[in-house]
């Protein structure tokens, strides 16, 4: 699928706008930072899964988001579920039932 850039990047709302025209109601975001913090500014993020395995691996100075502010403060709403040794924390950050 085809969508418009914005500032030379792909526009979020554009391409969800597109997904929803086709039924798709959820779109998973596996990405670095820069996508990250655009995603979380234009409160596009319901829900928030982070995975964690007990490794060092990467660079220290990697940040998880790119973005002026952190809107959230601290992740409401959590669960932590351990797979074997690794860890994956769910946090929803919008409620996704309101009406």
């Amino acid at each position: 699928m085809r969508v418009r850039e914005r500032r030379g990047r792909i526009d979020l709302n554009a391409a969800l706008a597109e997904l929803g025209k086709r039924e798709i109601l959820g779109a998973l975001f596996e990405s670095g930072p820069t996508l990250n913090g655009a995603a979380l500014s234009a409160g596009l993020v319901h829900k928030l899964m982070l995975f964690y395995a007990p490794k060092f691996a990467g660079n220290v100075g990697v940040p998880f988001a790119h973005m002026a502010a952190l809107a959230h403060g601290l992740l409401p709403n959590l669960r932590v579920e351990q797979f074997g040794p690794d860890v994956a924390i769910e946090a929803y950050l919008q409620d996704i039932y309101r009406k």
